[in-house]
């Protein structure tokens, strides 16, 4: 247990050096969530209810761009940067159970999606006035949280990508890219009809659809089992990767 308290140590003070990625993955959404709710959810024309819906969502949709920022492109970039300073070959060869660096890594990540979450929906209470019962505000969150938790594996996929250019160049097409394909920065009904289909098969529309759903009060099951199935296909594929570079 003191090992692994080292490493949540020797991880907090890697995020302290690094504070300006944190910023970024959470400011950013922050002020997209504010252009957005701004321009498309204060017309005056839009009845007050719609308005606040709206809103809400995109405070929802915004939470979830941030957190996807911290699987797509932080996980990735701090196992890299370990390869590239020989950390990660020191614990190798060190007597520290290899489960808990990994597990470290993870933890730090998570630590991340509850700032993510924390954070926007602050700003969505104080600032836009966004108003849900306590529960909601709970269910949206646990929902967030774990479906952030099923893009983990992509990042893991990422730490495999050698360069740090090419690493950076994918990880910034993914994570903008299926945010904008899956439906959160706007609706897919504003596509036109073949990337309406194509954006239905993006882990990010069914993480955007799970939400939504539970909003309108038919909980998607079926985008859960979908999203699930995305996080075990791709770690098994990061797994069988990892094996084999591990032999060349």
């Amino acid at each position: 247990m003191k090992t692994f308290k080292a490493l949540l140590y020797q991880e907090y003070l890697i995020n302290k050096r690094s504070l300006s990625n944190l910023f970024m993955g959470i400011g950013l959404p922050v002020a997209f969530f504010l252009l957005f709710s701004t321009i498309w959810a204060s017309d005056d024309s839009m009845p007050e209810g719609m308005t606040a819906l709206l809103t809400q969502r995109y405070m929802l949709q915004m939470t979830a761009f941030s957190s996807l920022s911290f699987a797509f492109y932080s996980l990735p970039f701090a196992f890299q940067e370990d390869k590239a300073g020989h950390r990660f070959k020191m614990i190798q060869h060190s007597p520290v159970p290899m489960w808990q660096y990994y597990f470290s890594k993870i933890f730090a990540v998570l630590v991340h999606f509850v700032l993510a979450i924390m954070i926007v929906f602050a700003v969505g209470h104080f600032v836009k006035g966004v108003n849900m019962p306590v529960m909601d505000w709970l269910i949206s969150a646990g929902l967030l949280f774990t479906g952030a938790i099923c893009f983990m594996p992509f990042g893991a996929l990422f730490a495999h990508i050698k360069s740090t250019q090419t690493l950076s160049v994918v990880a910034n097409i993914v994570y903008m890219g299926s945010a904008v394909l899956g439906g959160l920065w706007m609706p897919i009904t504003s596509f036109p009809a073949f990337m309406q289909e194509l954006a239905k098969m993006t882990p990010t529309y069914h993480l955007n659809h799970l939400l939504l759903s539970y909003f309108d009060g038919n909980f998607s099951l079926a985008s859960q089992l979908v999203l699930l199935g995305y996080a075990g296909g791709v770690l098994l594929l990061a797994l069988v990767i990892g094996k084999r570079l591990e032999v060349n």
